[in-house]
């Protein structure tokens, strides 16, 4: 009886350490994806209503466009790795690519889609410089998408692995 009470609180301890210590990342979920949204709009919208980036989004090109989406994947991969993937305990189980491809995938469509929005909502497209021409809608969007993505993952993942 005095080893089976011994087991159990070994095992309560392992348990409580995990939960308030370790933190190791529970699956995906649609909580997470709420986080992310608004993890994004606080990010995106601190962005998109600065002045200087929409002139400096008019005046990118494709090449440095490219640069930017690169950029912005790498910054997301590491957030995923570092924030997430480096707390999985048993790595056989969880390969990274699965653990990584559906949060990149979901964030950066999460700061797509919320960069869009933004932009619309604030009648970005009216100025001038954008002119409703989709090629400088489209340069925004990339542009504001960067900040909104990092926002994307930031909070999801610092909650969940930082706090709780």
């Amino acid at each position: 009886m005095q080893k089976k009470k011994e087991k159990e609180l070994i095992q309560d301890i392992k348990t409580i350490k995990n939960k308030l210590i370790t933190k190791e990342p529970k699956h995906f979920g649609f909580k997470d994806v709420l986080h992310s949204f608004i993890g994004s709009l606080m990010f995106g919208i601190t962005f998109a209503l600065k002045g200087l980036l929409v002139e400096v989004a008019v005046l990118l090109t494709t090449i440095q466009q490219i640069l930017i989406v690169l950029s912005t994947l790498v910054i997301l991969t590491g957030e995923i790795y570092f924030f997430g993937y480096t707390r999985v305990k048993v790595k056989k189980e969880r390969k990274f690519f699965q653990f990584w491809i559906k949060r990149l995938i979901t964030f950066y469509l999460i700061a797509i889609l919320v960069s869009f929005f933004i932009i619309c909502i604030y009648g970005l497209p009216n100025l001038p410089k954008i002119g409703n021409n989709f090629n400088n809608i489209f340069k925004l969007v990339i542009v504001v998408s960067m900040p909104s993505a990092i926002g994307a993952g930031l909070a999801d993942l610092v909650k969940r692995y930082r706090y709780g």
